[in-house]
C-alpha cells in the first residue's frame, strides 16, 4: 500500500533525527546539541507511532485499500522490520524507567540505539529502496499514455485512407472488367468465386471452433503443478473449462507475503489474457516466476495439441535481497 510505504519513510526519517542527538552531543556544538535535545523525545515518539502503523499495514499489495487490507501480515513474523519495532519499544522503556535503572539506563539506551540503526539498515537492504509509485513517475506514465494515444490515432487515420483508396480502385477495376468480359467469362468467374467463398467459410468455421490457451489446445479438467518461488516451492491448482483456463488457486507457498501478494496479481492477468507470456511483477520477480512456472507445469498435463508458450524470466541478474 502507498500509505504503508509513506509511513515507512516517515519512520526512517524520525529515527535518523532522533539518533542525531548523540552525534550533536559529541560534536560539542552547543546550538546543535540544544536543537536535537529538544526534538529527540518528540521524534522518538513519532518513530514508534509511524513504525507501528507501518507494521500493521506492511505486507499488503500495492493496490489494496483500507477496506480490503489484511491486518499485520508481516508484523508477527521474524523479519528485520519487526526487530526495529521491538528495539524502538525497548528504547522507550529504558527512558520511562530511567530512574529505576539509574546509571545503567544511558548505556542501555545508547546500545539499543546502535542496534536499531543496524536493524534498520538491514531491513532497507532486505526490502530494497522503494518509493510510492503514485507520488513519483506519474508524469512519465502520462507521457507514455499520450504517445500511445497519438500513435493509435495515426494508425487509425492511415487505415482509413488505405481503405478509401482500395475501395475506389476496386470499383474502377470492376466496372472496366464488366464492360470487356464476355458472358461465358462472367459465369466461370461467378462459379469460381462461389467455390472460393465456400472454402473460406469452412476454414473460418474450423478456426473459430479451435480454442487455444497460450498456443496450445487444452482438455478440460483440474490440474496441479509446482515450481520454485523465492523461499520455497509454490504449488497451484488450475481449472480448464471449454479449453480455457478459468481458475488458478494457490495450494501452498512459503514466500514472504509482502512480495507474494504482489505477484499474485499475475493470476488474474493470465486468466484474462489466456496466456502465460506475461511479465513479472516489479519487486516480486522470484514469486512471479514461481507462479508462472507452476501454472505451466500444471497445464502440461492438459495439452492436447500445440505447445504452451511461456515467458521465461531470467533470474540470474535479479538481486534476491530486493526480490
Amino acid at each position: 500500500m502507498t500509505i504503508s510505504m509513506i509511513l515507512a519513510w516517515l519512520t526512517v526519517i524520525c529515527a535518523v533525527l532522533a539518533a542525531f542527538k548523540y552525534i550533536a552531543r559529541i560534536s560539542k556544538n552547543r546550538a546543535l546539541n540544544q536543537f536535537f535535545h529538544k526534538i529527540h523525545i518528540p521524534f522518538g515518539a513519532l518513530m514508534l507511532v509511524f513504525g507501528l502503523l507501518h507494521g500493521l499495514l506492511a505486507g499488503n499489495p500495492s493496490f489494496a485499500t483500507l477496506s480490503s487490507f489484511t491486518l499485520a501480515p508481516e508484523l508477527f513474523t521474524l523479519n528485520w522490520g519487526t526487530a526495529c519495532l521491538v528495539l524502538g519499544i525497548l528504547l522507550a522503556l529504558t527512558y520511562l524507567f530511567r530512574r529505576r535503572l539509574k546509571k545503567k539506563w544511558m548505556p542501555a539506551h545508547r546500545a539499543l540505539t546502535v542496534a536499531l540503526i543496524v536493524c534498520l539498515a538491514l531491513h532497507l537492504l532486505n526490502v530494497g529502496i522503494q518509493l510510492p509509485g503514485r507520488l513519483f513517475g506519474s508524469s512519465e506514465t502520462a507521457s507514455v499514455s499520450q504517445s500511445a494515444d497519438a500513435a493509435a490515432g495515426a494508425a487509425a487515420s492511415a487505415a482509413t485512407d488505405t481503405t478509401t483508396d482500395t475501395t475506389t480502385n476496386t470499383a474502377t477495376d470492376t466496372t472496366t472488367n464488366t464492360t470487356t468480359n464476355t458472358t461465358t467469362d462472367t459465369t466461370n468467374d461467378t462459379a469460381a468465386s462461389s467455390e472460393a467463398a465456400a472454402s473460406d467459410a469452412g476454414t473460418a468455421s474450423s478456426s473459430s471452433s479451435l480454442v487455444t490457451f497460450s498456443g496450445a489446445q487444452l482438455k478440460d479438467g483440474t490440474y496441479e503443478g509446482s515450481a520454485d518461488g523465492y523461499e520455497g516451492t509454490i504449488t497451484v491448482s488450475v481449472t480448464v473449462s471449454g479449453g480455457q483456463v478459468t481458475d488458478i488457486t494457490v495450494v501452498s507457498e512459503s514466500d514472504s507475503p509482502q512480495f507474494f501478494n504482489q505477484a499474485k496479481t499475475l493470476l488474474d492477468t493470465i486468466i484474462s489474457g489466456q496466456t502465460l507470456e506475461v511479465d513479472a511483477v516489479s519487486g516480486a520477480t522470484f514469486s512471479s516466476a514461481g507462479l508462472i512456472n507452476a501454472t505451466a507445469d500444471a497445464l502440461q498435463q492438459a495439452v492436447v495439441s500445440g505447445t504452451l508458450q511461456v515467458n521465461s524470466i531470467d533470474l540470474t541478474s535479479v538481486n534476491r535481497r530486493g526480490h
